[in-house]
């Protein structure tokens, strides 16, 4: 059963309006989104640096009590089409001032003025820099809903490239699957989650990746082979719209050989993770990404 405070969360975000489909107005939502995260309070314990990665501009969220010199690298959400590294800062300084670890978050190009690759570009040009600026120390990777998407596609790039992986992955309610095909999003999309539309694939297919078939791997994941890819956690309620794109997803890497953590909620919402310590649950959440990271980079 969900906490009150998820409930009251829950509330809000099904009556603010937040609605991903393919009819609305993508620079209304996007400042929509925007104030919502910059609106997420900063954790008094960090100290913030802009910065460039690889030509692409970035903030350094560094913790008063730095306990490591490993890294993660957050790539923020906002269905691919909204936020930046200033507008992400609330989350990365939560996970900043709980695991010990500086935090770099990215402002990648967002659709639809720059589709595919563009935004995965832009992760990796961040990614080859952090390991040239930080050759000793080893990367995690956080995102969540379309940060999640770019998160497994950047892994997969890696991995093909030969390029040095991530001690692990870690994605909240990522997009696994463009085509529309997984049975969660006509069951839940519109319904149990108000956020994500159940149609919401028309919009990615035809403004983040117009000129790719939709079951690219580097687009949708779920069609990708997974062999060799790191460990993995996955966290979705079970009731949202990318509900099967985490779950069968996670099916998919355990046939690889993938260490995949699967941790699939009731009563929360889509990407409920980043609200840090907001909740019980996301606290929960919070806590277990950042034990699983730290498993991790100690091998």
């Amino acid at each position: 059963m969900a906490s009150e405070a998820m409930n009251n969360l829950r509330e809000m975000i099904n009556t603010k309006g937040l609605h991903f489909d393919e009819k609305m107005d993508i620079l209304a939502l996007r400042a929509m989104v925007e104030q919502m995260t910059m609106n997420m309070p900063d954790e008094p314990d960090v100290s913030f640096t802009s910065c460039t990665l690889g030509g692409i501009e970035a903030e350094l969220s560094t913790p008063d009590k730095q306990t490591d010199d490993d890294i993660i690298l957050y790539i923020h959400g906002g269905g691919l089409l909204s936020g930046n590294a200033r507008s992400s800062r609330g989350y990365a300084s939560v996970l900043a001032a709980a695991s010990g670890f500086r935090v770099y978050s990215i402002s990648y190009r967002l659709i639809p003025e720059h589709p595919f690759p563009a935004g995965l570009e832009d992760c990796l040009a961040a990614y080859k820099a952090l390991l040239e600026k930080h050759p000793h120390h080893k990367i995690a990777l956080v995102g969540e809903s379309g940060g999640g998407n770019l998160s497994i596609a950047l892994t997969l790039m890696l991995r093909d490239k030969g390029i040095t992986l991530p001690a692990s992955v870690t994605a909240y309610s990522p997009v696994t699957d463009m085509t529309g095909s997984m049975p969660s999003h006509k069951k839940y999309g519109g319904k149990t989650d108000k956020v994500v539309d159940a149609n919401f694939e028309n919009l990615l297919k035809t403004k983040y990746a117009p000129d790719y078939d939709a079951k690219y791997p580097y687009v949708s994941p779920i069609f990708a082979d997974l062999t060799g890819f790191p460990p993995l956690k996955l966290v979705a309620d079970k009731e949202e719209t990318l509900a099967d794109d985490s779950a069968l997803f996670a099916e998919k890497a355990k046939v690889a050989g993938v260490d995949v953590r699967l941790q699939m909620w009731e009563g929360t919402f889509h990407a409920f993770a980043t609200t840090g310590k907001g909740t019980p649950e996301s606290a929960q959440v919070l806590a277990e990404t950042i034990e699983f990271m730290r498993e991790h980079f100690s091998k």
